[in-house]
């Protein structure tokens, strides 16, 4: 009588229900074991494209290495060792200096009539950047006499900078970091395009590696030092492992500059090289926020580092004194004037090289072949002891653009 379901009936739904909840939780399982098979394999490529691209990196140095061993065992006063070493470790001076600006006048480089690429003409305005962001959209090639115009310009205003940039956002309340361009223009223009233009209530700083890999590096530092010239307070441009010609030589930038400037590549690399020298290593925000390419260690004074000569270091994988870029310093035999030397070499290695690991202080990065590791206690010593409170860093590829580490003490910008 009634509605009661039978004992029967009752069973087979409790059947059911078992085998609904049994079949979800297999599915759930094979999911999670699904999800983790990808997540195992996403990890391994991504493991496998960083030693893929620091593959490159640690042969360069590895290759430097070999070459400073080899100069050890040549005998003192063996001509061919005074040549190689030269070579190695070659400064400009003031006679080279003066040849540089004269080899490289932009008035030595005739215009020819049929070209109909943009033209820069000094002082330059936002109106010129923008015919020139809209002509390289196009395709068009800028001519090497304003080529040669933009980077001596850029260079003037360079040379009036100090080692270590100080930015504001008391004006604009805000400012854009970018990490690495590698000659990726529309990455540039998107950036652009979402963030505006810079200017001096809109800031930015490029964090380094502006060129290499990408087929438009050229057009990349163009825009970027346009942008400086017209805004050089509000645009700030750290320099990276590879504004160096040494990685410019392996990684394409001397490669696509000789095949879009044929006979005036020559006068454009060597221009290049020495703006490179010229960069700044760092930028920190409202004395707050230290902005460096690679990272820090701790040998990095940010005291020394606003007294040095940066200028003299044409190529950081040439360090004083034929030292090995991975053993340890301390352990070679040189004197208290080299070692002053090598410090300060060391100062701008490990800003642009370094690479943070969760681990106990600084260990050589083998895996780079230059700089160091360093770690949270690094970090934090570092950060305490200049007043900061943020370490913002790029140097490495991140998959979703960016990543806190050293319990969000730094941020790591691709």
């Amino acid at each position: 009588m009634g509605c009661t379901p039978s004992s029967q009936e009752q069973s087979d739904h409790m059947a059911k229900s078992e085998k609904v909840m049994k079949s979800a939780l297999l599915i759930q399982k094979w999911y999670r074991r699904y999800s983790a098979r990808l997540e195992a394999r996403r990890l391994s490529a991504w493991k496998i494209f960083q030693s893929i691209e620091y593959a490159g990196e640690q042969d360069q140095l590895k290759l430097y290495n070999f070459f400073n061993t080899m100069l050890s065992h040549l005998p003192e006063a063996d001509n061919a060792k005074q040549r190689l070493s030269s070579a190695l470790n070659s400064n400009i001076n003031g006679k080279d200096e003066l040849r540089l600006l004269r080899v490289t006048d932009p008035e030595s480089v005739a215009v020819e009539s049929l070209y109909n690429g943009p033209k820069i003409k000094l002082p330059l305005d936002r109106n010129q950047i923008e015919i020139l962001i809209d002509a390289f959209k196009k395709g068009k090639q800028l001519h090497a006499k304003y080529v040669l115009v933009v980077l001596h310009e850029t260079r003037r205003l360079l040379l009036q900078k100090a080692n270590i940039n100080h930015a504001s956002t008391s004006t604009a309340k805000q400012i854009t970091i970018c990490g690495d361009i590698h000659g990726n223009i529309e990455n540039l223009f998107t950036i652009f395009y979402k963030n505006g233009l810079p200017g001096v209530d809109n800031p930015y700083v490029f964090n380094g590696d502006f060129v290499d890999r990408g087929a438009h590096s050229v057009e990349v530092a163009m825009v970027l030092f346009s942008c400086f010239i017209v805004h050089p307070n509000d645009v700030y441009l750290n320099r990276g492992n590879h504004e160096d010609h040494i990685m410019n030589a392996r990684y394409g930038f001397i490669k696509e500059v000789m095949f879009k400037y044929k006979e005036y590549a020559s006068k454009i690399c060597r221009l290049f090289e020495d703006v490179w020298s010229q960069l700044p290593l760092a930028t920190v925000i409202d004395t707050k926020v230290f902005v460096a390419h690679g990272g820090i260690s701790d040998k990095v004074d940010l005291g020394l580092v606003s007294k040095l000569n940066r200028c003299k270091f044409k190529s950081v994988l040439r360090p004083p004194h034929n030292v090995n870029l991975i053993d340890d310093i301390n352990k070679q035999k040189t004197s208290l004037e080299q070692q002053k030397s090598i410090l300060e070499w060391r100062q701008v290695l490990d800003l642009l090289w370094s690479d943070p690991k969760n681990q106990k202080g600084c260990t050589a990065n083998t895996f780079r072949g230059g700089g160091c590791y360093f770690g949270e206690d690094t970090t934090t010593m570092f950060l305490e002891k200049n007043g900061l409170t943020l370490l913002v860093r790029s140097h490495e590829c991140k998959q979703v653009g960016y990543e806190f580490t050293h319990h969000e003490k730094v941020i790591n910008l691709s």
